[in-house]
Parts: structure tokens; sequence; C-alpha cells
């Protein structure tokens, strides 16, 4: 099993590289791991989050079998909010940043994210979800889920 710490990394990167995308998050686009004592927890790390700014997070390995083979599917989130749109004659919402984020694609590709290969040894990702979230102040905000499948162990 691949370690998850640079695949995260490699999302981010890959978002990054979206030029759409990235103006519309002012640059603000970055990988968050789980070490004690250098970060914030993951929930407050979301609740400071500015707007706009993305964020992506490991979320968890579930591990299986699949036709005698090892498999393990990686479920990456990625927390966004979308910046004031007061004032814009033509603001980027929610709807319009998710869709950025699963069809334009990055730099130098000729694909969008869900048909690359963000990671040698990983397979490309199951179709990705998102889903309307709140946070402590009743500000909106979303959540993408990326589950990418990797078979055997690498």
């Amino acid at each position: 099993m691949l370690n998850p710490a640079p695949v995260t990394d490699a999302i981010a990167s890959t978002l990054l590289a979206i030029a759409d995308l990235n103006a519309a998050m002012d640059g603000r686009i970055a990988a968050f791991h789980y070490r004690l004592g250098q970060e914030y927890r993951l929930a407050e790390r979301i609740y400071k989050m500015a707007a706009p700014s993305m964020l992506v997070a490991w979320d968890g390995t579930l591990g299986g079998n699949f036709n005698g083979q090892t498999i393990w599917k990686h479920r990456f989130s990625v927390y966004f909010r979308m910046g004031n749109a007061a004032g814009l004659t033509d603001p980027v919402g929610y709807e319009d940043l998710w869709w950025i984020v699963c069809n334009k694609p990055p730099t130098g590709s000729q694909v969008n994210i869900r048909y690359m290969q963000l990671y040698p040894g990983l397979d490309i990702m199951d179709t990705p979800s998102v889903a309307h979230a709140l946070d402590e102040d009743l500000q909106d905000r979303f959540a993408g889920a990326f589950v990418i499948p990797e078979i055997g162990d690498n």
C-alpha cells in the first residue's frame, strides 16, 4: 500500500495546475497532513479556511480483495470555500468550482483530473462526489470526495 501523504500533495498540486481553479481560489489550494503539533486539527483548519480556498486531506483507506488481488480504496476530501461574490459581475459559485475541478485539464495535460493517474502506482479515480456542508457559523462550504483505487501492494 502506498503512503497517502505524497498522494495528498499530488492532488493539491494537480488542483493548483488547473488555471481557472487557481485563479478562482487566489492560489490558496493546500494539502493537510495529520502531524500533531505542526498543524491545526482538521476541523479547526477547515473552520479557519480563508474565502476563497481549498484544502485536500486524506480521509482514510478501505481495503479489500478483487479477483484474488489486494485492492485499496484511498479516500481524499477536498474542502472548499468560494470567494465573496458581492459586487462581482461574473461570480464563481460552488457549482462552477466543482465543474472546473472535474472538467478543466491541468496545465500541460490533455485530460481532466478524472482521467489522470495522479500518482505513480495508482489507477484513475472513481467518479468524484461533492456534498454541501455548513461550518460552525452556518456558512456554506462544500466537500468533494476523490476515491482512488490501488491494485496490489506498491
